[in-house]
């Protein structure tokens, strides 16, 4: 049997276990063999100016058979890397061509949203699971996600700057990324895009979250239960409002800078531990840095006992856990 005549999975899974050097090889040999070699070589493809293969953008942009191969697609390039626009015009045809992505990242100067403008009229991308981008929430980036209607992980805006805080919010159809489970950017992008949809991980960079804007993320579909945030509300009250609108709480962090060149007092841990005990479901806490530790109460696996420490396995009694300058707990 001529090699030719096996089938097309079989050849795929053997080139599967070619080194790129040999991938590349094969690739030249003949008609056949070549989609073969290419299906591998550009499976996954990541770009950058310290990879010296920011050339890749080219082949994608001119060919888009080849860039039909691409299922995961990541571009990173310095803001010091001298890149002229042409570059980043190329970089838009090769996202139209790459239809087929499960996995896109886009670092690249936050000014050039409009890379997605061309894709967003035309195409859509019905397989894409991950979007990350260090582009602000604009319109480009909000047209851009009517298209993904499979997209699971959602990163934008996570570094807002002073001019995209004022700026207003694009429109977002509510029919946008129905089945977005996380989210990672600015609060303000997260007002828009959280609510009516299943996002139960929730990362805030950059900018503050007040008190006020934690009912809109408790507007998810599904129960929040992985928040990260940085707030400058006082922690005691901060939290004891994201247990009224978010109690299912598995994992939070949150970074505080009210007051944060004040050393804390016993009585500070003290209610920080007691609002802790509400959240009936938590297993993780972070404070501005400060890891909290916890394990279940004896006789009552209900509740859980936290400290501004973690936690060790002791076989003292619960009375033989006393307050003082290094631990703090609540029942």
């Amino acid at each position: 049997m001529s090699m030719y005549s096996l089938p097309v999975e079989l050849l795929d899974s053997i080139a599967q276990y070619l080194s790129y050097s040999s991938l590349a090889a094969l690739a030249q040999t003949c008609s056949t063999l070549c989609p073969v070699a290419q299906r591998v070589l550009y499976c996954s493809v990541s770009a950058s100016a310290w990879s010296q293969n920011l050339c890749v953008i080219d082949t994608l942009a001119k060919k888009p058979h080849v860039a039909r191969f691409v299922r995961s697609f990541y571009i990173a390039i310095d803001s010091l890397a001298p890149v002229f626009l042409a570059y980043y015009r190329q970089l838009a045809k090769a996202i139209l061509n790459m239809s087929e992505l499960t996995s896109l990242t886009l670092l690249v100067d936050s000014s050039v949203s409009w890379v997605l403008k061309e894709a967003s009229s035309r195409i859509h991308f019905p397989h894409l699971l991950q979007f990350t981008c260090s582009f602000s929430f604009d319109g480009n980036v909000a047209r851009f996600l009517d298209r993904t209607p499979s997209l699971l992980e959602l990163e934008v805006d996570s570094i807002p700057t002073m001019f995209t805080r004022n700026s207003p919010l694009p429109y977002l159809a509510p029919t946008s990324i129905p089945q977005l489970q996380q989210f990672i950017g600015s609060s303000r992008a997260a007002e828009l895009i959280v609510p009516g949809r299943p996002v139960s991980s929730i990362h805030l960079n950059g900018g503050g979250l007040m008190e006020d804007d934690i009912p809109l993320l408790a507007r998810s579909t599904v129960p929040v239960v992985i928040l990260g945030a940085v707030t400058n509300a006082p922690p005691v009250p901060f939290l004891e409002t994201l247990h009224r609108h978010v109690p299912h709480l598995v994992y939070l962090r949150v970074m505080s800078t009210k007051d944060i060149f004040i050393a804390p007092t016993a009585e500070f841990y003290e209610q920080v531990a007691s609002v802790l005990t509400s959240f009936t479901e938590l297993n993780a806490f972070e404070l501005s840095g400060m890891h909290w530790g916890s394990q279940v109460k004896q006789n009552d696996g209900a509740k859980r006992v936290w400290q501004s420490a973690p936690l060790q396995t002791r076989n003292h009694s619960e009375d033989d856990l006393l307050f003082g300058s290094e631990i703090f707990l609540a029942y």
